[in-house]
């Protein structure tokens, strides 16, 4: 995995998509929503938890529900209703840039 500095508070990671097939637990084939997904970083656990819930109430499908990782932050996946495949992450050593 790869992290790259687009801008203020943005950045791109890249995952392998075998990788990302086994941490979003959505089976790997082709095409597929484990081609890439787009990280959603938060501040906190709870705020996880409510961008879930509001994805969830727009329609989105939750793929894997919020939960610690094994690399000692907290996160959840979901599909939008394009199938995008998302990841909402609280990552404490990866924290989001606040505004001024």
């Amino acid at each position: 995995m790869a992290f790259f500095d687009l801008g203020a508070g943005l950045k791109l990671a890249l995952w392998p998509r075998r990788s990302l097939a086994h941490d979003s637990g959505l089976q790997l084939k082709s095409p597929s929503a484990t081609e890439f997904s787009i990280g959603h970083n938060v501040m906190s656990k709870s705020e996880v938890d409510e961008v879930m819930a509001q994805a969830e109430s727009a329609g989105a499908s939750i793929v894997k529900p919020a939960n610690d990782t094994f690399w000692g932050g907290y996160a959840g996946y979901f599909q939008d209703i394009d199938g995008h495949l998302w990841e909402v992450v609280w990552n404490p050593q990866l924290l989001p840039e606040q505004d001024a």
